[in-house]
């Protein structure tokens, strides 16, 4: 009996791509691995140190804030550019004058970059000779510095970082609503079903893998960021928006502690792959 044949040009077709992602992804992922349980002075490896660089890590107050930080930033991004991604979306998808010059305007802030973004959103607190405390001192209020008030830098960060992001989901939810049958709300209004049920029960189960979709995008994403926080907040005032991505900037490229850094990104990895396994055991559940 001849022995079957293993046809090879499947793989050597898709090689290209695999050589490509271990370039890129996994072996980054391994050498800061490697890195992370090691010394380090300037860029150097030094001895082998096993989990000393975790333990010091998690020992520390200021790395267990930072973590707490990066959640609650990356809740009330997601939560928020979600929200008004999902309602300009519907706005979007009603026939409205000036739709195109509306979308456009949009999409704006989604093309600069984040350094820009800070920038912009820096000028415009400014409590010295920004519009915003111009118009409160014009409206007889006081003047009002929200970048250097802990409880409320965090919430700038927030809202501008949403400004930022807000395009993505918008753009997506948009193509997700128009791929929805006509004849599902057709015969909604005929049997005289209100918007918010049809909403409930036709709309939202419709853009719910979309909505997954964004929701990981959006939160791996988020808890990446280093320019938009380094530019516009710094992490302060006082540590209130030291997020974990931006001490691990600080710990690799300002204090030379590579080991260190590459503790923490590996912390980081496992929390992303924490949430994208739970979004997606969510999403399994539900359907």
């Amino acid at each position: 009996m001849r022995a079957a044949r293993i046809p090879f040009t499947p793989y050597l077709l898709i090689l290209p791509a695999i050589v490509l992602v271990f370039v890129v992804a996994l072996y980054p992922m391994a050498y800061a691995l490697h890195l992370s349980v090691h010394t380090s002075e300037l860029m150097t490896t030094g001895a082998f140190v096993g989990l000393a660089n975790y333990r010091a890590l998690l020992s520390d107050p200021g790395t267990l804030w930072s973590f707490a930080a990066s959640v609650i930033f990356v809740a009330g991004s997601v939560g928020l550019a979600i929200l008004f991604g999902l309602s300009l979306a519907l706005l979007l998808n009603e026939k409205v004058r000036f739709r195109t010059a509306f979308r456009a305007s949009i999409l704006v802030p989604w093309i600069v970059s984040q350094v820009v973004a800070a920038m912009v959103w820096r000028w415009l607190l400014n409590a010295d000779y920004g519009p915003v405390a111009s118009g409160l001192l014009n409206l007889g209020l006081p003047r009002l510095d929200p970048l250097s008030e802990p409880r409320l830098a965090m919430w700038v960060l927030i809202l501008a970082n949403v400004w930022r992001s807000v395009a993505f989901p918008m753009v997506l939810l948009l193509a997700a609503l128009q791929g929805i049958p006509e004849n599902l709300y057709r015969a909604a209004r005929v049997d005289g079903i209100p918007w918010s049920m049809t909403f409930r029960h036709i709309t939202l189960p419709m853009l719910r893998p979309t909505l997954l979709v964004c929701v990981v995008i959006l939160s791996l994403s988020d808890f990446n960021i280093v320019a938009l926080p380094l530019v516009l907040t710094g992490g302060g005032p006082l540590d209130a928006t030291d997020l974990a991505s931006l001490r691990l900037y600080r710990e690799a490229f300002s204090d030379y502690q590579i080991g260190t850094a590459s503790a923490l990104a590996i912390l980081l990895f496992l929390v992303n792959a924490v949430l994208t396994a739970a979004y997606l055991r969510s999403m399994r559940a539900r359907t």
